[in-house]
């Protein structure tokens, strides 16, 4: 996208943070008094970030407020198909959806394939990850080894340079690898499936 100044990223961010944070967007006289800034400026730089494609600025006439939308991109949980190897950043570049969670910026969500987390996470189900390290040994996380696809995996400290990525279906063998090896993506926060899944995910990019 085209580069912002510096204030009409202050505008953006803000914006971004208010809409994750409330899920709805602000009366426009607050946000701009809460900015600092004065109305018809405010209405100036979101009409800019209209122009570069950062927002959606519909002006409905006078003694109307304009109705503003963000992408979705921009306050939605990335979904993610199988991670190829390589940076996360690259992967959530091309997510296949998004779902509208009031979530912080560094979460990420994941569709599975495959059952070596059956069945406590089948086959389709849409789990949702915290960018980061676990707190505690045990701790389900997507990681990944050296250069390959990211795997879901309850993960235990054995040693200060040794992990154990452990699968929940007993079909499927425990393996131990040295620390250096191993990349955290993301660790568990939950997960979604069937008609709540549905109700939420959405492919297309405007809210």
């Amino acid at each position: 996208m085209i580069k912002l100044s510096t204030m009409q990223r202050k505008v953006y961010d803000k914006l971004v943070a208010h809409r994750a944070r409330t899920g709805d967007y602000p009366e426009l006289a607050q946000f701009a008094r809460d900015l600092d800034i004065h109305y018809v400026s405010l209405k100036q730089h979101l009409q800019a970030l209209d122009k570069k494609g950062y927002l959606t600025f519909e002006s409905r006439g006078r003694g109307q407020s304009p109705r503003l939308r963000l992408p979705l991109q921009a306050v939605g949980v990335p979904v993610l198909g199988s991670i190829p190897a390589g940076p996360l950043s690259e992967a959530i570049e091309h997510a296949e959806g998004y779902l509208p969670l009031s979530v912080s910026s560094d979460h990420f969500a994941l569709r599975v394939s495959g059952d070596s987390m059956a069945d406590l996470i089948q086959d389709g189900d849409v789990v949702l990850f915290k960018k980061g390290l676990p707190l505690r040994s045990g701790e389900i996380c997507a990681v990944r080894l050296d250069e390959s696809d990211v795997t879901l995996k309850y993960l235990d400290w054995l040693e200060e340079d040794t992990l154990c990525l452990r699968p929940h279906n007993a079909n499927y063998p425990t393996v131990d690898v040295p620390s250096p090896q191993v990349v955290i993506e993301g660790v568990y926060q939950g997960l979604l499936r069937g008609d709540l899944l549905w109700a939420l995910y959405r492919e297309d990019v405007m809210d």
